[in-house]
């Protein structure tokens, strides 16, 4: 039969139970995958938006240039 050996237990340090409806806060490194998706997701937003004002900027800067050209 197996025996025990109770030189090799080691006391429960912390004896609460856990509550899984409670949030865990971490770091920002440790941050959860939908958080970083949704952050990725703005940042691309982002880069859409300045890449779509860039464009109407020199649409309109042409437009310009070609008028005082003109007359």
């Amino acid at each position: 039969m197996l025996q025990i050996n109770p030189k090799k237990f080691r006391p429960i340090k912390n004896k609460t139970i856990p509550n899984p409806m409670r949030p865990k806060f971490r770091n920002k490194k440790q941050s959860n995958i939908y958080f970083l998706a949704q952050r990725k997701f703005a940042g691309e937003r982002k880069i859409k938006l300045i890449k779509n004002i860039k464009f109407v900027s020199l649409i309109t800067l042409i437009l310009v240039g070609g008028y005082f050209l003109s007359n």
